[in-house]
């Protein structure tokens, strides 16, 4: 048999499914919580000078008829002229007279002030501790370091600043004296590299500079006049057992009375291990809801917050210059290309506020009872059950509660939040995971400290309450919240 190698050509038929420029928008719309979406509004007005945005018209009296509803979805491109009439109407029903916010009225610049008001750069650790070494005189340097000729201390001083930038965020040390020596040219004497150590372990906050735990937690010990040998032999030989809540053993090595160690080691824990935590990091991110519940008539209700959004419509000037355009080919298809991005963008956000709404509400309808009475009442939910209820795709849902919050009448949660499995009970029902984590938290804050449950004796107490979880389970719900075993819990 003989098989020929060659070119051909054939014909096949598929289906390929391919999103449209206002579906792609619409996703991405969706995706945005109202902090990025504000932001994205405010780059899609400064990059398409056909969209504007505008003032809040003045109120309606009741007997007004209701604003016309926009196109849900652009028409074919043969009826552009006609969808711009449509739009045209929609934006002056349900804003009224336009006025353009954009156009300077010899106000007060509103991006310069904002620029103004925004906080800028938190101070770094090593801001922090360099400031406060351009700050020392000789007496405070001396009382530090020791005495020393002018020419030392004006290189120690030196010195400490490349100290200081050999600390890590936390506060600690990174390298030895002689890894810094061995960095620096020229190689200062090893003895001018301690006295600028003790300098800045002499500076706030306490303990920092420390080359390990240890030195740290001692270093903020010896700034305290009072002597405190127990605790100082306590971090030397036994910090470990002492985080194992090991106190009987401790007790023992030193030969004292355990009431000797509890109030050691309450006096350690006054201490901070992580001295640098205090400066510099990620300037905080505020949230701001996306959803508001609030309770009307023992009934909740969900409204979407779009108070800190600009109302959006085509620029009248660019209407009219479309319209005039005919003989410019180009400028046509510029403006047409141009309104079009900015129709699309207003039916993505009315569309981004619908769907939004309808899923927070059907959230709350199911989660009612965690709204009336606490997350004891909170029942398992997954975005399948609300995708069918609402009538969406289940990767809807997802788009739609991704980082995004719901202010409630009990406070402000992420919207996953709400989404949650759980443990089966032995009549087959399930309860929540935050049910079960709470029903943790109250037998831990109600068990004897001197006899704490262990994690076997909590899945008994849990069984009794008809709730069947592994001991495997409670200990990784335990381990999240940050509650310690019943060895490290136990009170002596």
């Amino acid at each position: 048999m003989r098989m020929e190698l060659g070119l051909s050509q054939h014909q096949t038929i598929k289906q390929i499914q391919t999103l449209s420029p206002q579906m792609y928008m619409s996703m991405e719309i969706l995706c945005l919580n109202s902090l990025d979406l504000a932001e994205r509004i405010e780059t899609e007005l400064e990059n398409n000078e056909t969209l504007e945005s505008m003032e809040p018209a003045p109120p309606k009296s009741e007997e007004a008829a209701p604003p016309a509803e926009a196109p849900a979805q652009a028409p074919a491109e043969d009826s552009f002229e006609e969808r711009f009439e449509q739009w045209d109407a929609y934006s002056r029903e349900e804003y009224g007279p336009s006025r353009s916010v954009s156009s300077y009225d010899g106000g007060k610049d509103e991006k310069l002030e904002a620029l103004s008001n925004t906080e800028g750069r938190p101070t770094s650790l090593q801001d922090h501790l360099e400031e406060q070494v351009h700050l020392l005189d000789d007496h405070e340097i001396e009382k530090l370091a020791g005495s020393m000729t002018a020419a030392d201390r004006s290189q120690v001083l030196d010195l400490c600043v490349d100290i200081i930038y050999n600390i890590d965020n936390k506060g600690y040390l990174m390298y030895s004296l002689e890894e810094i020596e061995a960095s620096l040219n020229p190689k200062p004497p090893i003895e001018l590299l301690q006295k600028a150590l003790l300098i800045v372990q002499g500076l706030d906050p306490p303990g920092v500079a420390g080359r390990d735990l240890k030195e740290c937690l001692l270093l903020q010990l010896r700034r305290d006049k009072q002597s405190y040998p127990i605790e100082e032999k306590i971090i030397h030989g036994h910090l470990e057992d002492l985080g194992n809540n090991r106190l009987p053993k401790i007790a023992k090595a030193l030969g004292i009375t355990i009431e000797e160690v509890k109030t050691a080691a309450e006096n350690i824990a006054s201490l901070n291990p992580i001295p640098g935590k205090l400066y510099g990091g990620d300037v905080t991110r505020f949230v701001k809801p996306d959803v508001v519940v609030e309770e009307v008539d023992g009934h909740y209700e969900v409204r979407v917050d779009s108070e800190y959004l600009p109302r959006l419509q085509i620029n009248p000037h660019y209407r009219e210059l479309y319209k005039t355009s005919r003989g410019n080919v180009d400028l046509k298809k510029y403006l047409k290309k141009k309104i079009d991005n900015a129709e699309w963008l207003i039916a993505a956000i009315r569309q981004r506020q619908s769907t939004l709404r309808r899923i927070a509400q059907e959230v709350v309808d199911i989660q009612s009872g965690f709204l009336d009475h606490g997350i004891s009442h909170m029942k398992p939910l997954k975005m399948i059950e609300v995708a069918e209820k609402v009538g969406v795709h289940v990767s809807t849902i997802s788009r739609a509660i991704s980082g995004k919050y719901m202010q409630t009448p009990r406070g402000i949660f992420a919207l996953k939040y709400f989404f949650t499995g759980g443990a089966t009970k032995s009549d087959g029902t399930v309860e929540a995971r935050g049910s079960v984590i709470q029903r943790i938290k109250d037998l831990i804050a109600s068990e004897n400290k001197e006899s704490p449950l262990s994690d076997i004796d909590i899945v008994k107490k849990l069984a009794e309450s008809n709730i069947q979880i592994s001991r495997r389970t409670v200990t990784k719900y335990r381990e999240a919240e940050s509650i310690a075993s019943s060895r490290q819990r136990r009170s002596y």
